[in-house]
Protein backbone atom coordinates (compact mmCIF):
# COMPACT_ATOMS: atom_id res chain seq x y z
CA UNK A 1 0.00 0.00 0.00
CA UNK A 2 1.73 3.61 -1.19
CA UNK A 3 0.89 5.88 1.53
CA UNK A 4 2.10 9.90 0.07
CA UNK A 5 2.65 13.07 2.07
CA UNK A 6 -0.51 15.76 1.68
CA UNK A 7 0.66 18.69 0.08
CA UNK A 8 0.76 21.41 2.81
CA UNK A 9 1.56 18.55 6.29
CA UNK A 10 4.29 18.53 7.99
CA UNK A 11 6.68 16.03 8.71
CA UNK A 12 5.56 15.95 12.35
CA UNK A 13 1.79 16.04 11.30
CA UNK A 14 2.43 13.22 8.54
CA UNK A 15 3.95 10.63 11.22
CA UNK A 16 1.24 11.88 14.10
CA UNK A 17 -1.33 10.95 11.50
CA UNK A 18 0.26 7.44 10.52
CA UNK A 19 0.82 6.62 13.78
CA UNK A 20 -2.88 7.75 14.69
CA UNK A 21 -4.20 5.62 11.76
CA UNK A 22 -2.69 2.89 12.84
CA UNK A 23 -3.51 2.67 16.73
CA UNK A 24 -6.64 5.38 17.35
CA UNK A 25 -8.65 5.73 14.46
CA UNK A 26 -7.58 2.71 12.50
CA UNK A 27 -7.71 3.67 9.33
CA UNK A 28 -4.59 2.33 8.38
CA UNK A 29 -5.34 -0.80 10.35
CA UNK A 30 -4.97 -3.32 7.34
CA UNK A 31 -1.11 -1.82 6.64
CA UNK A 32 1.74 -3.55 7.86
CA UNK A 33 3.74 -2.28 11.22
CA UNK A 34 7.23 -2.76 9.25
CA UNK A 35 5.99 -0.66 6.30
CA UNK A 36 4.90 2.19 8.24
CA UNK A 37 8.28 2.18 10.86
CA UNK A 38 10.04 2.81 7.31
CA UNK A 39 7.75 5.71 6.78
CA UNK A 40 8.05 7.19 10.10
CA UNK A 41 11.29 6.02 11.69
CA UNK A 42 13.25 6.56 8.64
CA UNK A 43 14.04 2.71 8.15
CA UNK A 44 12.64 -0.64 8.42
CA UNK A 45 11.58 -2.48 11.12
CA UNK A 46 10.02 -6.22 12.12
CA UNK A 47 6.42 -5.88 12.51
CA UNK A 48 7.14 -7.13 16.04
CA UNK A 49 9.81 -3.93 17.14
CA UNK A 50 7.74 -1.88 14.98
CA UNK A 51 4.53 -2.20 16.73
CA UNK A 52 6.26 -1.53 19.97
CA UNK A 53 8.12 1.93 18.50
CA UNK A 54 4.49 2.72 17.21
CA UNK A 55 2.81 2.49 20.95
CA UNK A 56 5.55 4.20 22.19
CA UNK A 57 5.57 7.46 19.74
CA UNK A 58 1.54 6.91 20.31
CA UNK A 59 1.89 8.01 24.00
CA UNK A 60 4.62 10.35 23.37
CA UNK A 61 1.73 12.23 20.54
CA UNK A 62 -0.64 11.70 23.76
CA UNK A 63 1.61 13.80 26.14
CA UNK A 64 2.37 16.74 23.89
CA UNK A 65 -1.58 16.85 23.48
CA UNK A 66 -1.96 17.03 26.61
CA UNK A 67 0.15 19.48 27.41
CA UNK A 68 -0.90 21.58 24.01
CA UNK A 69 -4.85 21.80 25.97
CA UNK A 70 -3.20 22.55 29.44
CA UNK A 71 -1.60 25.27 27.59
CA UNK A 72 -4.69 26.28 26.15
CA UNK A 73 -6.82 25.85 29.05
CA UNK A 74 -3.89 27.98 30.85
CA UNK A 75 -4.44 30.89 27.84
CA UNK A 76 -8.22 31.03 28.12
CA UNK A 77 -8.10 31.03 32.32
CA UNK A 78 -5.28 34.08 31.57
CA UNK A 79 -8.09 35.84 29.43
CA UNK A 80 -10.68 35.38 31.89
CA UNK A 81 -9.37 37.24 34.36
CA UNK A 82 -8.09 39.49 32.08
CA UNK A 83 -11.98 40.37 31.04
CA UNK A 84 -12.65 40.24 34.68
CA UNK A 85 -10.31 42.82 35.82
CA UNK A 86 -11.57 44.63 32.86
CA UNK A 87 -15.05 44.51 33.93
CA UNK A 88 -13.35 45.42 37.97
CA UNK A 89 -11.88 48.46 35.97
CA UNK A 90 -15.08 50.05 34.63
CA UNK A 91 -17.13 48.67 37.84
CA UNK A 92 -14.38 50.91 39.90
CA UNK A 93 -14.74 53.92 37.20
CA UNK A 94 -18.48 53.49 37.73
CA UNK A 95 -17.92 54.04 41.11
CA UNK A 96 -15.55 57.01 40.62
CA UNK A 97 -18.03 58.68 38.64
CA UNK A 98 -20.88 58.46 40.77
CA UNK A 99 -18.87 59.47 43.57
CA UNK A 100 -17.87 62.37 41.23
CA UNK A 101 -21.26 63.02 40.50
CA UNK A 102 -22.57 62.86 44.13
CA UNK A 103 -20.08 65.31 45.57
CA UNK A 104 -20.67 67.89 43.04
CA UNK A 105 -24.23 67.65 44.00
CA UNK A 106 -23.21 68.33 47.85
CA UNK A 107 -21.54 71.75 46.36
CA UNK A 108 -24.57 72.67 44.12
CA UNK A 109 -26.50 71.58 47.59
CA UNK A 110 -23.85 73.83 49.90
CA UNK A 111 -24.13 76.96 47.42
CA UNK A 112 -27.95 76.90 47.27
CA UNK A 113 -28.09 76.79 51.14
CA UNK A 114 -26.07 79.49 50.81
CA UNK A 115 -27.99 81.33 48.52
CA UNK A 116 -30.64 81.04 50.72
CA UNK A 117 -29.26 82.96 53.49
CA UNK A 118 -28.35 85.77 51.22
CA UNK A 119 -32.64 85.72 49.80
CA UNK A 120 -33.75 85.31 53.85
CA UNK A 121 -31.53 87.83 54.67
CA UNK A 122 -32.49 90.09 52.51
CA UNK A 123 -36.33 89.41 53.05
CA UNK A 124 -35.67 90.59 56.91
CA UNK A 125 -33.42 93.44 55.97
CA UNK A 126 -35.29 95.53 58.43
CA UNK A 127 -36.87 98.85 57.94
CA UNK A 128 -37.26 100.05 54.45
CA UNK A 129 -38.53 103.47 53.19
CA UNK A 130 -41.71 103.07 51.40
CA UNK A 131 -42.18 103.00 47.35
CA UNK A 132 -45.37 103.63 46.19
CA UNK A 133 -46.41 103.98 42.63
CA UNK A 134 -48.78 106.27 41.43
CA UNK A 135 -50.39 106.01 37.78
CA UNK A 136 -48.73 108.83 35.60
CA UNK A 137 -49.85 109.25 31.53
CA UNK A 138 -47.47 109.54 29.06
CA UNK A 139 -47.73 110.54 26.00
CA UNK A 140 -47.01 108.32 23.10
CA UNK A 141 -43.79 108.98 21.03
CA UNK A 142 -41.62 107.75 18.44
CA UNK A 143 -38.45 106.92 20.42
CA UNK A 144 -37.20 105.14 23.86
CA UNK A 145 -34.24 105.35 26.19
CA UNK A 146 -31.76 103.05 26.65
CA UNK A 147 -29.89 103.39 30.04
CA UNK A 148 -26.95 101.46 31.43
CA UNK A 149 -26.28 100.44 35.15
CA UNK A 150 -23.13 98.68 35.20
CA UNK A 151 -20.66 97.51 36.87
CA UNK A 152 -21.59 99.67 40.29
CA UNK A 153 -19.23 97.32 42.26
CA UNK A 154 -21.44 98.36 45.37
CA UNK A 155 -19.66 97.56 48.61
CA UNK A 156 -16.15 98.61 47.78
CA UNK A 157 -14.62 101.39 49.41
CA UNK A 158 -11.52 103.13 47.37
CA UNK A 159 -9.69 105.95 48.61
CA UNK A 160 -7.01 107.18 46.68
CA UNK A 161 -5.32 110.31 45.07
CA UNK A 162 -8.10 110.38 42.05
CA UNK A 163 -10.93 108.97 43.21
CA UNK A 164 -13.13 108.08 46.54
CA UNK A 165 -15.84 106.03 45.97
CA UNK A 166 -18.08 103.81 48.70
CA UNK A 167 -22.07 103.29 49.19
CA UNK A 168 -22.47 106.50 50.27
CA UNK A 169 -20.91 107.99 47.41
CA UNK A 170 -22.80 105.41 44.93
CA UNK A 171 -26.13 106.31 46.60
CA UNK A 172 -25.05 110.14 45.67
CA UNK A 173 -24.02 109.30 41.85
CA UNK A 174 -27.04 107.37 41.33
CA UNK A 175 -29.30 110.51 42.57
CA UNK A 176 -27.58 112.61 39.64
CA UNK A 177 -27.63 110.19 37.21
CA UNK A 178 -31.28 109.63 37.45
CA UNK A 179 -32.02 113.59 37.22
CA UNK A 180 -29.59 113.80 33.78
CA UNK A 181 -31.90 110.64 32.40
CA UNK A 182 -35.25 112.53 33.26
CA UNK A 183 -33.77 115.28 31.63
CA UNK A 184 -32.70 113.68 28.74
CA UNK A 185 -36.09 112.43 28.53
CA UNK A 186 -37.87 115.10 28.85
CA UNK A 187 -36.15 116.80 25.85
CA UNK A 188 -36.62 113.94 23.63
CA UNK A 189 -40.27 113.13 24.94
CA UNK A 190 -38.94 109.45 25.19
CA UNK A 191 -42.26 107.03 25.94
CA UNK A 192 -40.64 104.14 27.54
CA UNK A 193 -37.01 103.17 29.55
CA UNK A 194 -35.36 99.94 29.06
CA UNK A 195 -32.03 99.68 31.79
CA UNK A 196 -29.59 97.67 31.03
CA UNK A 197 -27.49 96.25 33.96
CA UNK A 198 -25.03 93.92 32.59
CA UNK A 199 -22.88 92.58 35.51
CA UNK A 200 -20.86 93.42 38.69
CA UNK A 201 -23.48 95.37 40.55
CA UNK A 202 -21.98 94.52 43.34
CA UNK A 203 -18.08 94.21 44.13
CA UNK A 204 -18.39 90.35 45.13
CA UNK A 205 -14.97 88.37 46.55
CA UNK A 206 -13.55 87.04 43.62
CA UNK A 207 -9.98 88.26 45.08
CA UNK A 208 -8.44 88.20 48.49
CA UNK A 209 -7.67 92.20 47.37
CA UNK A 210 -11.12 92.76 46.99
CA UNK A 211 -12.62 91.22 50.25
CA UNK A 212 -10.28 93.46 51.75
CA UNK A 213 -11.28 96.53 49.98
CA UNK A 214 -14.82 95.88 50.82
CA UNK A 215 -16.66 97.66 53.26
CA UNK A 216 -19.64 95.26 53.22
CA UNK A 217 -20.08 91.38 53.30
CA UNK A 218 -21.61 89.94 50.14
CA UNK A 219 -25.02 89.89 51.76
CA UNK A 220 -24.92 93.05 52.51
CA UNK A 221 -23.76 94.37 48.96
CA UNK A 222 -26.92 92.06 47.53
CA UNK A 223 -29.28 93.89 49.64
CA UNK A 224 -27.65 97.09 49.46
CA UNK A 225 -27.36 97.50 46.18
CA UNK A 226 -30.65 95.68 45.26
CA UNK A 227 -32.51 98.33 47.64
CA UNK A 228 -31.05 101.49 45.64
CA UNK A 229 -32.05 99.74 42.16
CA UNK A 230 -35.21 99.76 43.17
CA UNK A 231 -35.73 102.97 43.95
CA UNK A 232 -34.15 103.90 41.17
CA UNK A 233 -36.38 102.25 39.19
CA UNK A 234 -39.24 103.62 41.06
CA UNK A 235 -38.56 107.07 40.31
CA UNK A 236 -38.04 106.66 36.81
CA UNK A 237 -41.54 104.72 36.82
CA UNK A 238 -43.45 108.07 37.41
CA UNK A 239 -41.38 109.30 34.06
CA UNK A 240 -42.32 106.86 31.76
CA UNK A 241 -45.11 104.61 30.16
CA UNK A 242 -43.31 101.48 30.82
CA UNK A 243 -39.92 100.68 32.81
CA UNK A 244 -37.80 97.80 31.97
CA UNK A 245 -35.14 96.18 33.53
CA UNK A 246 -32.72 93.46 31.97
CA UNK A 247 -29.25 92.33 33.36
CA UNK A 248 -26.74 89.70 33.32
CA UNK A 249 -24.27 88.51 35.89
CA UNK A 250 -20.82 89.82 35.95
CA UNK A 251 -17.59 87.88 37.21
CA UNK A 252 -16.92 89.42 40.48
CA UNK A 253 -20.57 88.01 41.98
CA UNK A 254 -19.47 84.15 41.62
CA UNK A 255 -19.14 82.58 44.95
CA UNK A 256 -15.76 80.96 44.50
CA UNK A 257 -12.95 80.66 42.10
CA UNK A 258 -13.69 80.52 38.26
CA UNK A 259 -12.37 77.29 38.28
CA UNK A 260 -14.71 76.02 40.97
CA UNK A 261 -17.75 78.00 40.28
CA UNK A 262 -20.78 77.08 37.44
CA UNK A 263 -21.36 79.60 34.60
CA UNK A 264 -24.77 80.15 35.72
CA UNK A 265 -24.31 80.62 39.56
CA UNK A 266 -23.67 84.53 40.21
CA UNK A 267 -25.02 86.47 43.65
CA UNK A 268 -26.17 89.05 40.84
CA UNK A 269 -28.96 86.95 39.67
CA UNK A 270 -30.35 87.76 43.14
CA UNK A 271 -30.86 91.34 42.31
CA UNK A 272 -33.88 90.26 39.69
CA UNK A 273 -35.39 88.46 42.45
CA UNK A 274 -35.31 90.96 45.12
CA UNK A 275 -36.91 93.61 42.70
CA UNK A 276 -39.49 91.24 41.52
CA UNK A 277 -40.92 91.23 44.94
CA UNK A 278 -40.14 94.68 46.10
CA UNK A 279 -41.78 96.36 42.65
CA UNK A 280 -44.52 93.87 42.74
CA UNK A 281 -47.16 96.91 42.60
CA UNK A 282 -45.66 98.93 40.27
CA UNK A 283 -47.51 98.33 37.00
CA UNK A 284 -45.80 99.90 34.81
CA UNK A 285 -42.17 98.23 35.75
CA UNK A 286 -41.31 95.12 33.96
CA UNK A 287 -38.16 93.40 35.82
CA UNK A 288 -36.39 90.65 33.00
CA UNK A 289 -38.75 91.83 29.96
CA UNK A 290 -36.25 89.90 27.72
CA UNK A 291 -35.55 86.42 25.93
CA UNK A 292 -33.01 85.22 28.35
CA UNK A 293 -30.78 82.77 26.31
CA UNK A 294 -28.78 81.63 29.04
CA UNK A 295 -27.62 83.21 31.96
CA UNK A 296 -24.83 85.14 30.62
CA UNK A 297 -26.75 86.34 27.50
CA UNK A 298 -30.22 87.78 26.74
CA UNK A 299 -32.26 89.16 23.83
CA UNK A 300 -33.82 92.43 23.74
CA UNK A 301 -36.74 93.56 21.56
CA UNK A 302 -36.73 97.72 21.60
CA UNK A 303 -38.75 98.92 18.87
CA UNK A 304 -38.28 96.19 16.29
CA UNK A 305 -34.25 95.92 16.91
CA UNK A 306 -32.91 93.13 18.75
CA UNK A 307 -30.10 93.87 21.25
CA UNK A 308 -27.81 91.43 22.90
CA UNK A 309 -26.75 91.61 26.32
CA UNK A 310 -23.91 90.41 27.91
CA UNK A 311 -21.09 91.16 30.69
CA UNK A 312 -18.17 91.14 28.16
CA UNK A 313 -16.08 89.36 29.78
CA UNK A 314 -16.53 85.83 27.53
CA UNK A 315 -16.89 88.97 24.74
CA UNK A 316 -13.86 90.54 23.82
CA UNK A 317 -12.50 91.22 20.34
CA UNK A 318 -14.61 91.10 16.69
CA UNK A 319 -14.53 87.20 16.59
CA UNK A 320 -16.79 86.97 19.95
CA UNK A 321 -18.96 89.11 18.12
CA UNK A 322 -19.95 87.30 15.39
CA UNK A 323 -20.06 84.29 17.43
CA UNK A 324 -22.65 86.04 19.52
CA UNK A 325 -24.26 86.88 16.30
CA UNK A 326 -24.07 83.12 15.45
CA UNK A 327 -25.63 82.11 19.25
CA UNK A 328 -28.85 84.22 19.06
CA UNK A 329 -30.14 82.82 15.84
CA UNK A 330 -31.51 85.72 14.43
CA UNK A 331 -30.30 88.58 13.17
CA UNK A 332 -28.70 91.41 15.99
CA UNK A 333 -28.51 95.17 15.85
CA UNK A 334 -26.25 95.79 18.63
CA UNK A 335 -24.92 94.13 20.92
CA UNK A 336 -24.79 95.91 25.40
CA UNK A 337 -21.42 94.75 27.39
CA UNK A 338 -19.55 96.34 30.08
CA UNK A 339 -16.91 95.31 32.23
CA UNK A 340 -14.23 97.57 31.14
CA UNK A 341 -15.74 100.75 32.71
CA UNK A 342 -16.06 102.92 30.42
CA UNK A 343 -17.89 104.23 27.26
CA UNK A 344 -17.62 103.17 24.16
CA UNK A 345 -19.76 102.67 20.71
CA UNK A 346 -18.31 101.34 17.63
CA UNK A 347 -19.77 98.94 14.85
CA UNK A 348 -18.46 95.14 14.04
CA UNK A 349 -19.33 93.18 10.68
CA UNK A 350 -22.25 95.32 10.55
CA UNK A 351 -23.36 94.91 14.45
CA UNK A 352 -23.11 97.93 16.86
CA UNK A 353 -21.19 97.32 19.78
CA UNK A 354 -22.39 99.46 22.87
CA UNK A 355 -20.15 99.24 25.76
CA UNK A 356 -21.19 101.77 29.43
CA UNK A 357 -18.75 102.38 31.66
CA UNK A 358 -18.65 101.80 35.92
CA UNK A 359 -19.48 103.72 38.67
CA UNK A 360 -16.19 102.78 40.84
CA UNK A 361 -14.36 104.79 38.57
CA UNK A 362 -10.22 104.46 39.22
CA UNK A 363 -9.63 101.48 42.16
CA UNK A 364 -6.31 99.87 43.26
CA UNK A 365 -6.32 97.63 39.85
CA UNK A 366 -6.12 100.63 37.65
CA UNK A 367 -3.72 102.01 39.46
CA UNK A 368 -1.25 99.41 39.27
CA UNK A 369 -2.36 99.08 35.33
CA UNK A 370 -2.05 102.69 34.51
CA UNK A 371 -5.28 102.70 33.69
CA UNK A 372 -7.24 106.09 33.60
CA UNK A 373 -10.71 106.79 34.09
CA UNK A 374 -13.85 108.67 35.08
CA UNK A 375 -17.00 106.73 36.92
CA UNK A 376 -19.30 107.15 33.94
CA UNK A 377 -23.10 105.81 32.68
CA UNK A 378 -24.28 105.94 28.91
CA UNK A 379 -28.15 106.46 27.50
CA UNK A 380 -28.98 106.27 23.92
CA UNK A 381 -32.22 107.43 22.38
CA UNK A 382 -33.88 105.06 20.41
CA UNK A 383 -35.84 105.05 17.42
CA UNK A 384 -37.69 102.35 14.88
CA UNK A 385 -34.59 102.57 13.29
CA UNK A 386 -32.16 102.03 16.05
CA UNK A 387 -29.90 104.41 18.03
CA UNK A 388 -30.19 108.20 17.06
CA UNK A 389 -28.38 109.36 19.91
CA UNK A 390 -25.93 109.07 22.79
CA UNK A 391 -24.98 110.73 26.20
CA UNK A 392 -21.74 109.55 27.96
CA UNK A 393 -23.32 110.86 31.74
CA UNK A 394 -20.23 111.55 33.55
CA UNK A 395 -21.21 110.67 37.39
CA UNK A 396 -18.82 113.18 39.24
Amino acid sequence: MQIEQKENETKFDFHRRLIYGKLVDKTLADVDYSELAELVYGQPYSSDVARRMFYGSRRTLELLDESRMDQISASDEVREIEAKMMELRKERQKFYDMRAAFNKVVRERSRQEELNEILTAAVRSGDLPSLSYERTYIEPSDNDLLCSLNDIHYGIDVHNAWNTYNPEVCREMMKNYLDRIISIAERHRSENCYVFSNGDAISGRIHPTIQIANRENAIEQVKGVSELIAEFLAELSAHFRKVIFVSVAGNHSRLDTKENSPIDERLDDLVDWYLSARLQNFENVVIGGCEKIDSTMYLLDIRGKVYAGVHGDFDAGATKIAALQAMARRPLYAVLSGHLHHNRIDEVQGVKTIMAGSFIGMDDYCIRQRIYGHPQQLVCVCDDSGVICTYDIPLK
